[in-house]
């Protein structure tokens, strides 16, 4: 047992020893020890070109980062070249995305670094290794190739970094046709047209649609427009800003192929996942446009630039509109073609398909992460067949690469994205030498204001010899890939429960509006708004979202209850057929048309039907309900609703508390004969009474007052 022990003890010893010894000089394979793990960091990029023929030096920038919170000492860089040629896509990926440290390859360079990198600085090297000292021959076959720098300091190597560069020998190459589709968009917002104070931010000079489309007119890129911009440029007639009017006419004459997005880039796949049937379009422009905005009269348009700023160059004159446009001119643009569906990326699902399809939208852009392929490391055609339906399935890896390039803030970083880019390439075409392939990239609707190299970037591309550019028709016309079929995707829980709610509230606005003298003024600005939560762009930021749809709900909510009962009991019904005053406010601007409909809640009172009412704009009107009082007296709830003409219920029912006295009316007319009884007999009473005093009072005065002596002493006498 007490040998065990020592045994033990040994053995840790002996690996205390290893690890610290080890520590203390690692080797050029090893990573930084736990400590100093994500401390430093050293970045490295091919200087002009990632392409290298034989006979030019290698340049690149290194940049060291020091996240300690100590000086960094001076020590030295080591550039390195992969042992082995990067053959492959997935090898140019696991170079580097390493799962785990590995070795840099053979040295090439080592550099001595002179000065301390204080704490939370970067230190930046331009470092050339002579072409003599690569060792890289024209025998050596054309392709991708790793290149790695490493910081080395007294403590060993504190970190290194990994890029690629393609080693070019003017061998013969297979170029690879790739088609770029970019979404012309704007940043999420919540409502359904873009106001005249953004388009003129968005239009200036630096503005972000000036960007995008600076960045690829006349080029090879596909363009997937957003028809909210064009519309919304469109309906402001004679008050748009001239940058916007301008902006417009460059796209007019652009040589790009165009195709739209669905309106406000509404989501199409959340759409179909949703409940909805097929995609949605704006019902009608008519309620938000302007006639006075499209006459001879209006105001007209300055083209003179603010002092400072000069306007883009519009190589024609901005069109004045004079007459207002109808829905379908602010829509209308000549596309290249209509048929293509762009949903979010990773979110379709079958069952979308044939909802995209009854909208006319027949081929669907996917994302690699929504296919699956029989063998993982070909490349294939970007089209493929989705049954009955078609897809173009961008490359993931590619448009990252292309993506970062776009989003870049240092030349250091777009050569490092270009590169990756241009070397995964090199491994397609190497692939399967002598065999054409059809890709599509595409740009992401996340467009920073950073984004400044968006022509840098395509025409980095087109510089090299194994790209050939190529339309999105081209892409479309190339054989199918046979082995990548649909792998069902859907949306995130949270935006299915979120657009759930946006359709059945468009629905009770729709059933609503039925009320209405004009349906349309309150459905077709509605259906904007809510397309515009549907966009696209709010994917990122679900909390931001969920709060604009609640907004949404909440203010659409006020709009079902804005013709109320306001009538509140108790109610007196004293007689056997009364009219019951109903009184309905309308805070609206239109009039709205509403049937009454009365309920008791037991048999004391009998109403009859629905009684139909118009109430204006901003007002309120008392309709009469003729009731009926039936057996007994006691308390009764009237149950008010509203419904449409059509028989949709309008707001919550209402209560009204009655108190039916029935009997009331019988006691009062007994009470009135018993009154008219006693009036009319007293009257007679006091007639036949005073006729008898009348007479007696007559015969009294005929009689005289002597006869009155005589008799009287007549009388004594015969006493």
């Amino acid at each position: 047992m007490r040998t065990h022990v020592w045994t033990i003890v040994a053995a840790l010893l002996v690996l205390i020893f290893a690890v610290a010894t080890l520590g203390f000089r690692p080797s050029p394979a090893q990573a930084a020890t736990p400590a100093q793990q994500g401390e430093v960091s050293v970045d490295i990029a091919p200087l002009n070109s990632s392409v290298l023929r034989p006979g030019q030096d290698l340049q690149v920038t290194v940049s060291i980062t020091n996240g300690t919170d100590e000086s960094l000492p001076p020590g030295a860089v080591e550039l390195h070249l992969a042992e082995r040629p990067l053959s492959s896509r997935t090898a140019v990926d696991l170079w580097l995305h390493p799962a785990e440290a590995g070795g840099l390859g053979d040295l090439m360079l080592s550099q001595p670094t002179t000065a301390q990198v204080p704490p939370g600085e970067t230190e930046t090297l331009v470092m050339a290794v002579p072409a003599a000292s690569v060792p890289l021959t024209p025998a050596d076959g054309w392709g991708p190739r790793g290149i790695a720098a490493a910081f080395n300091s007294d403590q060993g190597i504190q970190g290194d970094g990994r890029s690629v560069i393609v080693w070019y020998t003017s061998a013969s190459v297979t170029p690879v046709d790739l088609s770029v589709a970019m979404p012309i968009t704007t940043p999420a917002g919540t409502t359904g047209l873009i106001t005249a104070t953004a388009l003129e931010t968005y239009t200036s000079p630096t503005g972000l649609l000036t960007r995008q489309l600076d960045g690829v007119i006349n080029r090879p890129v596909a363009l997937a427009v957003d028809p909210m911009i064009i519309a919304s440029i469109r309906i402001l007639g004679s008050s748009a800003p001239p940058s916007a009017l301008d902006w417009l006419a460059r796209l007019e004459q652009v040589t790009n192929e165009i195709f739209p997005l669905s309106y406000a880039d509404a989501d199409l796949a959340l759409q179909a996942q949703a409940g909805s049937a097929q995609p949605l379009a704006p019902l009608s422009f008519d309620p938000l446009i302007d006639a006075d905005l499209f006459s001879e009269s209006a105001s007209p348009i300055t083209d003179e630039p603010v002092e400072g700023t000069p306007l883009p160059v519009s190589p024609t004159p901005a069109p004045r509109p004079l007459a207002p446009p109808t829905s379908e001119d602010l829509l209308a643009w000549d596309y290249t073609f209509t048929s293509l569906a762009w949903p979010a990326e990773g979110t379709v699902h079958s069952g979308d398909l044939a909802v995209f399809a009854a909208g006319g939208l027949e081929t669907t852009i996917l994302s690699e992460s929504n296919v699956s392929r029989s063998d993982s490391a070909a490349t294939h055609n970007s089209v493929i067949t989705l049954g009955a339906y078609r897809g173009l399935v961008s490359d993931d890896r590619i448009s990252a690469s292309i993506r970062e390039a776009v989003r870049a803030t240092t030349d250091q970083a777009w050569h490092a994205a270009i590169a990756e880019a241009v070397a995964q390439l090199a491994a397609v075409s190497l692939e399967e030498p002598g065999t054409s392939r059809a890709l599509l990239v595409s740009f992401d609707r996340g467009w920073p204001s950073t984004a400044t190299r968006l022509s840098q970037t395509v025409d980095a591309l087109a510089g090299v010899p194994w790209h050939a550019a190529a339309t999105l028709t081209q892409a479309m016309s190339a054989p199918p890939a046979t082995d990548v079929v649909l792998a069902d995707k859907t949306e995130p829980q949270p935006r299915l429960t979120e657009g759930r709610r946006l359709l059945d509230r468009e629905s009770e606005i729709s059933a609503f509006s039925s009320a209405l003298e004009d349906p349309s003024a309150l459905t077709a600005p509605h259906r904007l708004d809510m397309l515009a939560l549907f966009a696209t762009a709010w994917m990122p930021n679900l909390d931001a979202w969920t709060d604009a749809v609640g907004t949404n709900l909440t203010s659409s909510r006020e709009v079902l209850h804005s013709v109320t009962v306001t009538t509140q009991g108790p109610i007196n019904v004293v007689g056997s057929q009364v009219d019951i005053p109903v009184t309905l406010s309308n805070s609206l601007q239109q009039a709205v048309t509403v049937r009454v409909r009365v309920i008791p809640s037991n048999g004391r009172l009998v109403v009859g039907g629905d009684v139909e009412s118009t109430v204006d704009a901003q007002s309120a009107r008392t309709v009469k309900v003729p009731v009926t009082a039936a057996v007994g007296n006691g308390d009764v709830s009237l149950r008010v609703s509203l419904l449409t003409p059509s028989g949709v219920p309008v707001d919550d029912p209402s209560l009204i508390a009655v108190n039916v006295r029935a009997d009331w009316e019988g006691f009062g007319s007994l009470a009135f004969a018993i009154f008219v009884v006693v009036f009319f007999g007293f009257g007679v009473w006091r007639n036949i009474a005073r006729r008898r005093r009348e007479r007696s009072s007559e015969q009294h005065s005929a009689a005289g007052p002597d006869e009155g002596a005589g008799g009287s002493t007549g009388a004594q006498s015969r006493a």
